[in-house]
């Protein structure tokens, strides 16, 4: 753990380098505390620094420095794929897959078991001045979300060198996971944190939530779950309710309004099931057709051909060689997590229910290496949020870490950036006003976080909105050749 000490002199570059990489790559299993001064090695990398008098408003302001920043790039580093690969014919996505290809793609990765937790370890830390603002991430920095959870450290780490505010302190706690959420928020109130970044999961959120909301610490979480959303505990994520009415709106705006909706029986399929149909009828639209296909359902290969088979309406054609019936649907929505998108689509695709005959929508889940690969999702359209241009801030990160960024990595920058933003506007209203500095716990974070004019992050344009969700632009992109790319409609 690096303790605070203001009075440090300036580390030469190597030495700054050394320290960045080990804050991030070491297991933060006791929080951990950084300032200015062990920050400033990172000046010898030729980081322009904001100036008092250019405090931006929205955090696009600290994009364009980042963009601007010439750093020589490093070689790209490919991503693994997180499913073996299965062979399927690709001839032509209309022609039904061959029954022993399909039974072959039914066969996914089983459930690993979680890793043995170390238990939490005691810790202490400085006493903080009443000026600083001391930011808690609650992130899974042990267990098998730790890469993600450091992935979200190293983006605020680059935030936190970039800005170089004296007076801004990060501690790192470890949820494991969601196992240690609730001690992890105890001790950030122990640590006298003023806002906290995480979790990282619904249910971590939800153990922590009510523990730091009875000290009124304001949280903006990671999450994409609009139900731990809350007046005060925002979540940051790219939620799934919004790209599904942005998907909506576009079928609906071409006239396709035959949609089916197959969905998994967990809380994610139903709950997007759920908002699907209620935004339908806010169309004046009902689903030509819903199912819900349960666990047992999907672990039996028989079972899951059969539930299918009717629930594509599949008519087989009265001779060979005669033209496949009309689909039943004009679109349709697969509402479940990867897993069950991949065990689902190339059984659809078997009963002639693909994407070149019916509509497939899907949000940025579909974005994941093996779904874009996979033969039976070609030509869906999904959703991913609107990016800004960030070739500057890919190798500033690259030559760091030495690995690609993701949507993680940006979260984390646009979190502590808009937190630390935030707090030095605030503090120079309030120097200008009164002639004195406000204090950290001084600052009403509900109303300066809530602007009409939002935020442009890396992680795309969002606000944050009274009830605690976030609000961002979306546009259409599509799979196809194994590569996602833009979509005109």
């Amino acid at each position: 753990m690096f303790k605070s000490n203001r009075k440090t002199k300036i580390y030469d570059f190597v030495l700054g380098m050394v320290c960045l990489i080990y804050l991030v790559s070491c297991q933060p299993s006791t929080p951990s505390v950084q300032t200015t001064a062990e920050r400033a090695p990172l000046q010898d990398r030729s980081v322009p620094q904001l100036r008092q008098a250019d405090v931006p408003d929205i955090v696009g302001d600290l994009i364009d420095q980042v963009e601007e920043e010439q750093i020589t790039p490093l070689e790209e580093v490919a991503l693994v794929a997180n499913r073996p690969a299965v062979s399927l014919p690709v001839d032509n996505v209309r022609s039904r897959l061959a029954e022993e290809a399909l039974n072959a793609a039914l066969g996914l990765l089983k459930t690993k078991k979680p890793r043995d937790l170390l238990p939490a370890q005691s810790f202490s830390l400085p006493q903080k001045d009443v000026t600083n603002l001391r930011i808690g991430f609650l992130l899974p920095f042990s267990g098998n979300f730790e890469t993600l959870g450091r992935d979200i450290a190293g983006g605020a780490e680059m935030a936190l060198f970039q800005i170089q505010d004296p007076e801004i302190d990060i501690v790192f706690f470890d949820t494991k996971g969601g196992l240690q959420a609730e001690q992890s928020a105890r001790q950030a109130i122990a640590s006298n944190v003023d806002i906290v970044v995480g979790p990282l999961f619904t249910s971590a959120v939800q153990k922590a939530r009510p523990i730091l909301a009875a000290s009124s610490i304001p949280v903006l979480a990671l999450s994409n779950n609009v139900q731990s959303a809350s007046p005060g505990n925002w979540v940051l994520g790219y939620l799934p309710e919004q790209q599904i009415d942005h998907l909506l709106g576009f079928v609906i705006g071409e006239n396709k309004t035959r949609i089916a909706i197959l969905a998994s029986e967990d809380p994610f399929g139903t709950q997007i099931l759920g908002h699907a149909v209620k935004r339908l009828s806010q169309f004046g639209l009902r689903p030509a057709q819903t199912t819900v296909l349960t666990p047992t359902v999907l672990a039996d290969d028989d079972s899951l051909k059969e539930a299918i088979k009717m629930f594509s309406r599949y008519r087989k054609p009265d001779s060979d060689g005669d033209p496949l019936p009309e689909p039943a649907y004009d679109v349709l929505i697969l509402a479940g997590q990867p897993d069950f998108i991949l065990r689902t689509a190339p059984v659809l695709a078997f009963y002639d229910l693909d994407p070149e005959r019916v509509t497939y929508l899907g949000t940025d889940l579909w974005a994941r290496k093996d779904l874009v690969s996979e033969p039976s999702l070609q030509g869906s359209i999904i959703t991913q949020a609107s990016l800004p241009p960030s070739g500057g801030f890919e190798k500033h990160w690259q030559s760091v870490f030495n690995k690609p960024s993701n949507t993680f990595v940006r979260l984390g920058f646009d979190a502590f950036a808009l937190i630390a933003l935030t707090k030095q506007e605030m503090t120079q209203k309030a120097t200008k006003a009164a002639s004195t500095q406000m204090r950290p716990k001084d600052i009403d974070w509900r109303a300066s976080l809530i602007r009409k004019q939002g935020f442009q992050g890396f992680s795309g344009q969002f606000n944050l909105l009274p009830d605690g969700r976030n609000q961002r632009e979306y546009k259409l992109f599509q799979i196809s050749n194994n590569k996602i790319s833009s979509f005109q409609p």
